[in-house]
């Protein structure tokens, strides 16, 4: 017997979108958090570098030089982004994910119910920033195995992300890429 058995298929499918949206965010959120700590890393040591240099003998080597304008742009891009906020953002949305997936675990399977769930599903989502479909795809792929599916007896339901997009997946939204097949047909395993 499934942990699931009294959810129709539609209520089984949200449940699972809340479930991916926790993951999708808890990823967004640590991309900007490393982001965040290697730009700041990066700033300070290739700063130094420059200043170390330049006290010893006031004429600083090109690759110094270049070093430093890199540690701008890095400082710049952190300031522009605001990586910092950015993982600010997601942490905020995976949290009200989450609450919204344990009220659906503790409350009743009665329909009306599961309206309002929708209903508050659909109001954190319009505080979303735009998907990366790559890395939803790739949330939705680990969910899908934590949920008892394999990929060799069910490949029909994993969304397929090349190499290249899970590279980049945190970095480019690949607005052409469909990580929607099987949607529909998730069930409870």
């Amino acid at each position: 017997m499934s942990r699931y058995d009294n959810l129709t298929n539609e209520q089984y499918g949200l449940l699972f979108d809340v479930r991916r949206s926790v993951r999708y965010h808890d990823r967004r959120r640590s991309f900007y958090e490393q982001c965040h700590h290697v730009t700041n890393v990066l700033t300070i040591l290739m700063s130094g570098s420059v200043l170390f240099d330049l006290a010893k003998d006031g004429k600083t080597a090109w690759w110094l030089i270049l070093m430093g304008v890199f540690a701008a742009l890095f400082a710049a891009a952190d300031m522009v982004i605001g990586y910092a906020k950015q993982a600010g953002i997601h942490a905020a949305l995976r949290e009200r994910f989450a609450e919204l997936e344990i009220k659906m675990l503790s409350g009743s399977a009665d329909e009306s119910v599961w309206l309002d769930y929708q209903r508050e599903r659909l109001f954190i989502e319009k505080d979303e920033p735009p998907i990366y479909k790559a890395l939803d795809g790739l949330c939705r792929n680990e969910l899908l195995i934590a949920e008892g599916y394999s990929k060799r007896e069910n490949p029909e339901d994993f969304a397929e992300v090349g190499f290249f997009e899970k590279l980049t997946s945190n970095l480019y939204q690949w607005p052409n890429l469909d990580v929607t097949r099987g949607h529909s047909e998730v069930k409870a395993a």
